[in-house]
């Protein structure tokens, strides 16, 4: 991988920090003692998107946008970290002002501001043909998400019209045609995935990114490799850094970040990653962050706010 200049593709094959992430979620994560954690000062917010900084309509909640920017104003950086395309996220990124880069697609991808990709790393294209026949033989809606942004499919069908709801683009009936694969998407509840995370075990990092969706990428890349290039590229420590989310592809920045939040309703594994299961609106913890700094001040500051505002609105 290079970062910034030429892009070069890894072609899935990761470097030591890539093996050390893995697709069993087990990147080193060594507790610290959590009232020295939140005495961090930090100097990067890194933020998954949706069912973190928007609700899991895809809409940005009141004041989220504000309290955005007052970070920003305070001179703390908000970055993306998605499993989305690039391309679905700029209009964020551009209403939002965030400098960047981000990460895209569970960490496959780097890119800046302006939409320049920083850094890629393609699932070896054997692997992803292997997925997707078995999605094929089984009967399972899929998409591939190809080097250049396009996604394609070999059938369209219903289920792909819940992509266009989250901000992706549908699918095109296509081939890769020779084609760099960034990551393959499958549609199947938790419940109904059976064996499909052992397809290609070992040539690809597996993960669930939601209710409906289980992705696979490059082995050893996920959102704490991407997040590492980021903090890299800006000159910042990744213990200085403040991850948040959700979800089950959420949990190796959860992780690897100096302080990692997991927002209210987030899933089993997200909470159990997290230093801290957010009780309050994130917006409330971003607003108090932007004035004291440290986390544990905006947490508290945030929980006492909540308090407060929920007394105001008691009837007398």
């Amino acid at each position: 991988m290079t970062l910034g200049g030429d892009l070069t593709d890894t072609g899935g094959t990761g470097g030591p920090e890539q093996e050390r992430s893995g697709g069993d979620l087990s990147f080193p994560h060594v507790p610290l003692d959590p009232s020295l954690r939140l005495t961090v000062m930090i100097r990067l917010v890194a933020t998954d998107v949706d069912g973190t900084l928007l609700d899991h309509h895809g809409v940005l909640p009141e004041g989220r946008a504000e309290a955005v920017r007052a970070l920003i104003t305070a001179g703390i950086p908000v970055v993306l970290a998605t499993g989305k395309l690039w391309t679905s996220v700029r209009t964020l990124v551009d209403t939002l002002g965030l400098d960047g880069p981000h990460v895209a697609c569970n960490g496959s991808v780097v890119f800046s501001a302006d939409g320049t990709l920083l850094a890629r790393h393609l699932l070896d294209a054997a692997a992803a043909d292997e997925v997707t026949s078995r999605l094929r033989r089984d009967g399972v809606p899929h998409a591939v998400y190809l080097e250049d942004g396009t996604i394609v499919t070999d059938e369209l069908r219903p289920d792909h019209a819940v992509l266009p709801l989250l901000g992706e683009p549908l699918p095109v009936p296509a081939g890769r045609d020779g084609r760099g694969v960034i990551k393959v998407l499958a549609i199947v509840a938790a419940d109904e995935e059976r064996d499909l995370r052992r397809t290609i075990a070992g040539a690809a990092n597996v993960q669930r990114t939601g209710p409906r969706f289980l992705e696979w990428n490059a082995p050893g890349v996920d959102k704490a490799t991407g997040l590492a290039t980021v903090a890299e590229l800006l000159g910042i420590d990744l213990t200085d850094v403040i991850a948040v989310g959700d979800a089950e592809n959420d949990v190796p920045m959860l992780r690897r970040a100096g302080i990692g939040l997991a927002v209210a309703g987030a899933s089993p594994a997200a909470a159990a990653a997290a230093d801290h299961l957010l009780a309050v609106d994130l917006s409330a913890v971003f607003d108090a962050l932007a004035l004291t700094g440290d986390v544990a001040s905006a947490l508290d500051a945030a929980v006492t706010e909540a308090a407060h505002g929920a007394a105001r609105q008691v009837p007398a």
